[in-house]
């Protein structure tokens, strides 16, 4: 019985760390489940504007309506009743200013001043701070119960060494394990394991404080598949937006291209017979390096077979042989000295020289270097020479163009079109758009289809160029003479949904976005046109639209 009485004991020390009114079971919710920092937002036809409660302070985002930019370098002023304050910028269209009386609970009607140097604006709005938020305990605030601690403390130390002592007197060898467990959690000091959820008595009271901004404040998706975006958030995914711009759209029809060289700005340099390849004087150009125009790229040693060379070697043996028997002839003229035909002179003489000559081509087709030059200036695109490699007679060995003048050529397959279109637009793989001008129409069908060519306009010079490579694909958007109504967005704001139809988002409130699914087509020039589930000043978002996917 005495054996059992120290683990009661044990139980009931243990079991006085929680009190009345007071069940350590499940954990609370996190915040962000729980509810959003006291908030009010407005909106205007220039501006929209959210406004949080934050420990006192009014944070307030101002941004353009239209694109959700933040607007940067405004006034802001909020008046509700008798108080007036003044927001300070932060940056990133972030206006920051005292609550004073607005922080109490309740119901808040505000005003909102927003002046730029070009607009000025009024917005209302509502701040609804709720009743019954919880403060932090101090040590004034402590509860009645938790004085008493030390008293209970007391009692148990005392029962612990009366059964002690009753055990070892019982039985002098015996080991009281238990009791001394109990002495040892008598005497524990109380602290924040024995504090109950809410009243953290060892930290000071700043650290207990949960700030009321972080309830929330995280991008979140509702059931029915709109999402909650709050401020902060969509400045960090970067989201801006684009009303639909309703009108009269021309129809289109896409091609498949791809990037080729201008003919009067391009060459290649081929071996003109079979040799190997030397290295000129600096060695062999980089690729993407410039070259001008008459430069040698290499030098070509030409490559004999034997028939040729054997049949070299008999000719000039042959030449030999003629060589020596015109010079006897030569030497013997003039050895008559004026008595010698001057006509069989000049024709002997002539005779010889004509033979060195050939003697000496045929000679120098066993050691001549034939230089490859650059047809016109340009950039390598293209090397297929190393020093030593034998190439054939009509082998490309370099090719050279202006990266300045490029075109696209494209097959169409419905002869319809040929004559109808009046623009186009590119796209390449990765997005970037190109604007094109129609050169001209082939007459000849090239695997069913008629060839287009277009030459790609140079963008202007503070925009970045894309890199384009010959033979790269493109997709080509030509816009024909006929149109028909739609609402026109940027391209990039269509994404493709889980069963692979088209899906934008569209912004409903300063930080509620909905999917909406539509029916678009390619309009060229980075623009779509939505024939169904839009309505015109819709904003949809195009920067960041594809993050939102990302939301759970």
């Amino acid at each position: 019985m005495w054996r059992a009485a120290p683990l009661g004991l044990v139980l009931l020390a243990t079991s006085a760390a929680g009190h009345e009114g007071h069940d350590h079971g499940p954990p609370s919710p996190p915040l962000a489940v729980q509810g959003l920092a006291p908030r009010a937002s407005a909106e205007s036809r220039d501006f929209e504007l959210v406004a949080v409660l934050d420990q006192g302070r009014l944070t307030v985002y101002v941004d353009d309506h239209a694109t959700g930019a933040p607007v940067e370098n405004a006034s802001l002023e909020v008046e509700s009743g008798p108080f007036r304050a003044v927001g300070a910028h932060g940056g990133q269209g972030v206006y920051r200013l005292d609550a004073g009386p607005l922080a109490a609970p309740g119901r808040h009607d505000l005003v909102f001043t927003v002046q730029t140097p070009t607009i000025a604006d009024l917005l209302p709005a509502t701040l609804e701070v709720p009743t019954g938020a919880a403060t932090p305990l101090t040590a004034d605030a402590s509860p009645v119960w938790y004085a008493s601690v030390p008293l209970l403390q007391g009692a148990v130390v005392l029962l612990a060494l009366c059964v002690l002592f009753l055990l070892v007197r019982r039985d002098r060898r015996a080991t009281p394990p238990a009791a001394l467990v109990l002495c040892l959690l008598a005497l524990w000091p109380p602290g924040p394991a024995g504090a109950h959820e809410g009243h953290d008595h060892g930290a000071p009271a700043k650290a207990t404080a949960a700030p009321v901004a972080a309830a929330g404040e995280a991008a979140q998706r509702q059931p029915d598949g709109a999402l909650f975006v709050p401020k902060p958030v969509q400045r960090l995914l970067g989201l801006r937006t684009v009303p639909a711009e309703p009108g009269e759209w021309p129809d289109t029809f896409t091609l498949t291209g791809h990037v080729v060289a201008d003919p009067n700005a391009s060459a290649l340099v081929q071996a003109p017979l079979r040799g190997r390849i030397e290295l000129p004087e600096g060695g062999l150009p980089q690729l993407g390096a410039w070259v001008r125009q008459g430069q040698i790229l290499a030098r070509l040693a030409p490559i004999l077979d034997a028939v040729d060379h054997t049949t070299l070697q008999a000719e000039l043996a042959q030449i030999d042989g003629r060589i020596a028997i015109v010079s006897r002839n030569l030497e013997r003229l003039r050895q008559l000295g004026i008595n010698a035909p001057r006509q069989d002179l000049e024709q002997t003489d002539a005779e010889l020289a004509s033979l060195v000559t050939r003697r000496k081509a045929i000679s120098d087709r066993f050691s001549e270097r034939l230089p490859l030059t650059a047809p016109v200036s340009g950039v390598l695109a293209l090397r297929n020479a190393s020093p030593g490699q034998i190439v054939a007679g009509g082998d490309t060995l370099f090719t050279l163009l202006d990266p300045q003048r490029l075109w696209v050529e494209a097959l169409l397959y419905d002869t319809d079109h040929a004559s109808h279109f009046t623009a186009a637009s590119a796209r390449t793989a990765d997005g970037q758009e190109l604007r094109l001008t129609p050169l001209g129409t082939g007459y000849e069908l090239r695997g069913h289809a008629l060839p287009i060519q277009f030459r790609i306009e140079p963008r202007p010079a503070d925009t970045h160029a894309p890199y384009l490579a010959v033979r790269q694909p493109l997709t080509v958007v030509a816009q024909m003479h006929h149109g028909s109504s739609g609402l026109r967005i940027p391209a990039r704001a269509l994404q493709k949904a889980a069963d692979g139809t088209d899906q934008v988002w569209v912004r409903t409130q300063p930080e509620q976005f909905r999917p909406q699914r539509v029916e678009a087509r390619d309009l060229g020039g980075g623009f779509s046109v939505v024939t169904r589930g839009l309505t015109a000043g819709d904003r949809v978002v195009t920067d960041g639209a594809s993050l939102l996917f990302q939301v759970r």
